[in-house]
């Protein structure tokens, strides 16, 4: 495959994703990671994206956070498969969102994966005092529709 068709298979699948997560389903208040009360919570928004098979790649899921943090939030995709490399980030001073806008997101570099499967990631905030995690559907399969309407979303 050639560099220039990789690169357009990569901004067609960002493109999508973020697609994705704007026309996702109504978001849902993600469960607490910790017993301690937050004034902010990180918004389920049943996030999937679908990729190709035998495709590197960086894979990106956008972040919304509603409410008031007085910590740095620390964003980052965990429970990766083997050979992913998450991205350290981003990290966001305190503030605040009204959840109206994405306020980062979380991105990994997945190597080429040779056969369709599926996978369950999560995208982890965290405050230090506070921790709160959502997860997000990946999905590999060279018939992108078939990926994309009949793939878990949680």
């Amino acid at each position: 495959m050639t560099r220039r068709r990789i690169l357009a298979r990569s901004i067609l699948g960002l493109a999508v994703g973020l697609a994705l997560a704007v026309t996702a389903g109504p978001p849902t208040p993600a469960a607490a990671a910790t017993a301690s009360p937050a004034t902010w919570r990180l918004i389920d928004l049943h996030q999937r994206f679908c990729t190709p098979t035998d495709l590197g790649r960086i894979i990106y899921f956008p972040v919304f956070i509603e409410g008031t943090w007085s910590e740095e939030l620390r964003i980052r995709l965990v429970d990766t498969p083997p050979g992913f490399e998450p991205a350290q980030g981003p990290n966001l001073p305190p503030g605040h969102s009204d959840d109206h806008g994405a306020v980062g997101g979380a991105s990994a570099w997945m190597p080429p994966i040779p056969e369709k499967s599926e996978y369950v990631l999560k995208v982890r905030a965290t405050s230090g005092s506070h921790t709160q995690e959502v997860p997000v559907y990946l999905g590999i399969n060279d018939d992108w529709l078939d990926c994309v309407n009949n793939g878990p979303r949680g």
